[in-house]
């Protein structure tokens, strides 16, 4: 594979974002965009509550956040390609302990184990290894890694056909023998970093980048390579991780239960809400790509408060949704701010921290996060429990994303060691 991309003066780097993307995709893309169909599955059969269901998800969420520290210092001991490779495994075997459950307690057993693995396998790994390979291009190619993950939306589609003709158990087969089949493979191929292969970052030796660099502008960044222990003590760590647990908080419970809330509240069809969750995803292709190359250029803490803004305005319009159309006024809003957010945060990690121990560092603000992740479905679930609409949830996960944005400009104009928080 290395000598056919040399042959076509093709940076390996660019398989690297292919093979990320596509494990992303796979691996993770169908469970946290499908999730929403289960959810009536799983009541009819069983007679679970719908903030039961959800906590299933927010388990899946935060277990990955808790396990997210050591998953990092592995990635930085024993690299991305190793790891991906046993997540993916992982994956699949929680997927197929899911089609086997017929209890709550075994429910939330597999969602264990699909955490754990997921863990392994999601972007933050991904955003690890292209941090690696890319400095002037990282915007770049993190938008295009994180494609996988807005894609991800189109296996709602797949998935809703497979539970349609097959049930929901066979179904999550399906998708583990694929899962499997397709991204072993993909994750072998992977080298962590370009050294290894006898590569330059970016593709661009150092004579190139010297002649090329009068002309361009420099890429941002603090100057800063803290370890993980410096970046926790750092005031600067608590705001990102505080304005991106805010985002998650809104768009995660969004994603568990739009299809639900098209369903039984707008009188949507199973496989409409399911084309609105793929509509939505796909929006949120041009905040990642889009907003993934502004970050090669422009202020990302500005950019990053630009998607804030869009998730708020498309989470309060949700509560203003009566009848399909009206998705047309939402959907841009909301899939903007969510993808845009994705890309985004792991260019703001190493700009303002540095490379000397990404993994790390970003295992600690996925832990942080991804406790708004937890929460926001749980809230959505238990509200609905009580008054029968998401209407209201919706409204109140929209202030988590307008807090985030006065917090995450606060940080622009970050170029020497920031302060440090008394531990």
């Amino acid at each position: 594979m290395a000598g056919l991309f040399r042959r076509y003066g093709i940076f390996y780097g660019w398989w690297i974002v292919f093979c990320a993307a596509a494990i992303v995709f796979l691996s993770a893309g169908t469970f946290f965009y499908g999730f929403g169909l289960l959810v009536g599955p799983l009541t009819a059969e069983f007679g679970w509550s719908r903030a039961a269901v959800s906590i299933g998800f927010s388990l899946r969420t935060e277990v990955g956040g808790v396990a997210a520290p050591l998953v990092g210092v592995l990635v930085d001991r024993v690299g991305v390609r190793r790891l991906t490779t046993v997540g993916i495994v992982i994956v699949a075997i929680g997927f197929v302990m899911l089609s086997r459950v017929h209890s709550l307690p075994a429910f939330y057993v597999s969602i264990f184990i699909i955490a754990v693995g997921m863990s392994a396998t999601g972007g933050a790994n991904a955003a690890t290894i292209i941090a690696q390979w890319f400095r002037r291009y990282r915007g770049k190619a993190l938008g295009l890694m994180t494609f996988g993950g807005g894609l991800g939306g189109l296996s709602a589609i797949v998935f809703a056909e497979l539970i349609a003709e097959f049930g929901w158990r066979d179904a999550l087969v399906a998708v583990a023998v694929l899962q499997v089949a397709i991204c072993v493979p993909l994750a072998l191929s992977i080298r962590d970093r370009p050294e290894d292969m006898g590569l330059p970052v970016d593709g661009i030796s150092e004579d190139d980048e010297a002649a090329a660099a009068a002309g361009r502008r420099a890429v941002p960044t603090t100057g800063l390579e803290l370890t993980g222990r410096e970046a926790l003590r750092s005031v600067l760590f608590w705001k990102v991780a505080l304005t991106f647990a805010l985002s998650n908080f809104a768009t995660t419970a969004i994603i568990v239960h739009q299809i639900p809330f098209l369903v039984e509240e707008v009188g949507s069809t199973e496989a409409f809400a399911a084309l609105s969750v793929t509509i939505m995803t796909g929006i949120s292709l041009a905040g990642r790509l889009g907003f993934g190359l502004a970050a090669d250029r422009y202020s990302k803490a500005l950019l990053a408060a630009t998607a804030m803004a869009c998730s708020a305005v498309g989470l309060a319009l949700f509560s203003t949704v009566h009848h399909e159309w009206q998705l047309i006024y939402v959907l841009p809003f909301f899939g903007i701010g969510f993808g845009a957010a994705v890309p985004l945060r792991a260019a703001i990690q190493a700009e303002y921290f540095g490379l000397k121990a990404y993994g790390t560092t970003q295992g600690m603000l996925f832990t942080a996060s991804t406790l708004g992740a937890f929460f926001g479905p749980l809230l959505a679930g238990v509200l609905y429990d009580a008054t029968a609409d998401y209407r209201p949830s919706f409204l109140i996960l929209a202030i988590g994303p307008a807090i985030a944005l006065p917090l995450i400009l606060s940080t622009r104009g970050v170029s020497k060691p920031p302060a440090t928080a008394a531990v």
